[in-house]
């Protein structure tokens, strides 16, 4: 019998390893590297914080599925090959990500606090080289109001690569 807040096991090996490049319908194209079960490195391409690159970043990932598994409903490919990653920054961002393989199609909610919404380029950087930086400025703030975006893009790139391969997304 599963705990409160616990969740059942995900399977994950249709998504770790991935490599993708998408774009979002406004433009904005970012580069992803699952890079295990609890990991992320990734690289925003193009954007109002175009530049921006961050490696092991601590993620939460779960298998989407219509239909749970005591229900006796087979889910379809599609539904398999779906994912919800989310994470917070230590800019105080949060992100919460929902990725379908098979349609080639993600669709993001990323709640932006006050302080990165009127200086995005103070995240511009290698953040693992300024996270202490990063996390003053979260802290100064102001956090508040929250911005919440709301996007959907298409995957137009996909590679598998080896696990915790540091060499994907390369900062330099």
């Amino acid at each position: 019998m599963l705990q409160p807040f616990e969740e059942p096991v995900s399977d994950l090996s249709g998504l770790l390893g991935k490599h993708i490049i998408y774009t979002y319908s406004n433009g904005w194209e970012y580069e992803m590297y699952y890079k295990n079960s609890d990991t992320v490195d990734y690289k925003v391409r193009s954007g109002s914080v175009g530049g921006r690159i961050v490696k092991g970043q601590k993620v939460s990932i779960r298998q989407l599925q219509t239909a749970l598994p005591s229900q006796n409903v087979e889910a379809s490919e599609s539904e398999m090959s779906s994912y919800m990653i989310s994470w917070v920054e230590p800019t105080g961002t949060s992100v919460v990500q929902v990725l379908n393989l098979n349609r080639r199609e993600v669709r993001t909610v990323i709640l932006f606090p006050d302080w990165v919404v009127k200086e995005p380029l103070k995240t511009v950087c290698f953040q693992n080289e300024h996270l202490d930086l990063m996390r003053r400025y979260r802290d100064q703030g102001p956090t508040y109001p929250i911005h919440p975006k709301i996007m959907l893009g298409r995957l137009h790139f996909i590679e598998h690569c080896t696990l915790d391969n540091e060499h994907v997304i390369n900062p330099h």
